[in-house]
């Protein structure tokens, strides 16, 4: 198993032996771990409640609570059943085959070597990811259209799918770019929800959204006196993500001056607090997100060469809405549903919907939900007409009409409007243009010559 996907594993070692309880945590914690401890069963379930421990090692004899009862404890409560390792004194088979009977994943028997220990360990980490993996691929492949908070069932979206199930137990810096309303954070939270950090803060951050002269301070946090409204210590955004993850949303408008300190962030892994001189490490993972090419504004002079990057080891190019048409009826059903477990109910005409599926959308997602909770609450009935919609959008579509029957015209003038409509509509690819019309590709040139 990759050493980053164990680095931010929790472990839970329960053991009453203070002095095996700490040699155990020594142990994990070397071998990159992030190791808990208690002295008892009835301690593991009380930090259970608190966090949830994908791994547990625990002795078997105990006082308070032993590792049967624990075992049992974790049985009837959790739905995903963390591995639990036991530590026995019991090395005869009917121990062994009673353990495993009750949910245990490994027993070792006293006296044992530390490398039995790890060995047991790396292969609940080993086994946990492919539990992971295996259910993330089941549910794409099983069709129903979703990864967390993202829907669609357009090739797109199903390849945004296994990129974000490949990289997220990675721990490279991930660059999000596409236009406003995409859907940026909810893929960055999918990303965080399907990792191993998934029981971690996930911490965005709209740099665009704080002023160039607080950024600094409450990313990298201060120190108390650092400056003159500086009571107290106060911890940056980077401290709080923890080993979390951080989204650095809009850094295509973040100032120069501090892409140089997230340059230097992302180099050292470490911050210094405004007014410090001491260094605290950044253990989150680093998203960031933009509705920019950043390359065009490294180009320009207004991004970081270097910082743009560092970023980029993993790109993800959002695509805008227009271009996953068949995935509109499936976001429009999710919009109405949440509308729907809150006592309101509406359906879409198919009118309505063949309007939806026509119209660019120029504000993505974003614009769609909001269109849809807004004819919720104004609808006259339960079903959204096209006089429910906003007339800003009837009068945006009505612009783009290309012709009308309505209106007579020699046929060469039709036929040219209708060319440059479906030019339009290919986004300029005549090759695509001269196939969805029937005719040759030198006619489409000829025509956009003429």
């Amino acid at each position: 198993m990759p050493m980053d996907e164990q680095t931010h594993l929790n472990v839970l070692v329960v053991e009453d032996d203070q002095d095996m309880r700490e040699f155990i945590e020594e142990i994990l914690a070397e071998q990159g771990y992030i190791v808990t401890t208690v002295a008892n069963g009835k301690e593991a379930l009380a930090r259970l409640e608190e966090v949830a421990f994908p791994v547990i090692v625990s002795d078997l004899k105990m006082p308070v609570m032993d590792g049967i009862t624990l075992l049992e404890e974790i049985g009837a409560r959790d739905i995903f059943k963390p591995f639990v390792i036991l530590i026995t004194a019991f090395g005869d088979i009917d121990d062994a085959i009673t353990l495993i009977n009750r949910g245990a994943y490994d027993y070792i028997i006293k006296p044992f070597k530390m490398e039995q220990l790890l060995i047991s360990v790396r292969k609940a980490a080993a086994e946990l990811a492919m539990r992971r993996k295996i259910e993330t691929l089941e549910q794409i492949s099983k069709g129903r259209h979703s990864l967390h908070d993202l829907i669609g069932k357009s090739p797109s979206m199903h390849k945004l799918f296994r990129f974000i199930e490949k990289i997220a137990d990675t721990s490279g810096n991930v660059l999000l770019e596409g236009e406003t309303g995409t859907g940026k954070e909810v893929i960055a939270r999918a990303i965080h929800q399907i990792s191993t950090r998934k029981e971690k803060p996930f911490v965005p951050v709209n740099c665009a959204a704080i002023p160039e002269g607080l950024l600094e301070s409450e990313l990298f946090g201060y120190v108390k006196g650092a400056f003159t409204d500086a009571a107290s210590d106060k911890k940056g955004l980077f401290v709080e993500a923890a080993d979390g993850t951080i989204l650095l949303d809009e850094i295509g408008e973040m100032p120069v001056a501090i892409q140089a300190k997230i340059l230097r962030v992302l180099q050292d892994r470490q911050i210094r607090p405004v007014g410090s001189n001491v260094f605290h490490p950044v253990e989150a993972r680093i998203l960031a997100a933009t509705n920019k090419n950043l390359k065009e504004e490294v180009a320009g002079g207004r991004f970081r060469e270097d910082l743009y990057y560092r970023l980029n080891i993993f790109k993800i190019e959002v695509p805008p809405l227009r271009e996953r048409r068949e995935d509109i009826p499936l976001l429009i059903r999710e919009f109405l549903n949440r509308h729907e477990r809150n006592g309101r109910q509406a359906q879409v005409s198919r009118e309505v919907m063949r309007f939806f599926l026509d119209y660019p959308w120029p504000g993505n997602i974003r614009e769609l939900e909001n269109v849809i909770e807004r004819c919720v609450f104004l609808a006259e009935g339960e079903e959204i007409s096209l006089h429910d919609l906003p007339r800003e959008m009837l009068a945006a579509c009505q612009e783009q009409e290309i012709f009308s029957f309505a209106q007579i015209m020699p046929l060469a003038d039709m036929e040219m409007k209708y060319i440059k409509y479906v030019l339009d509509k290919c986004k300029g690819n005549k090759q695509k243009t001269a196939s969805l019309l029937g005719v040759n590709r030198k006619t489409i040139y000829r025509k956009v010559e003429e």
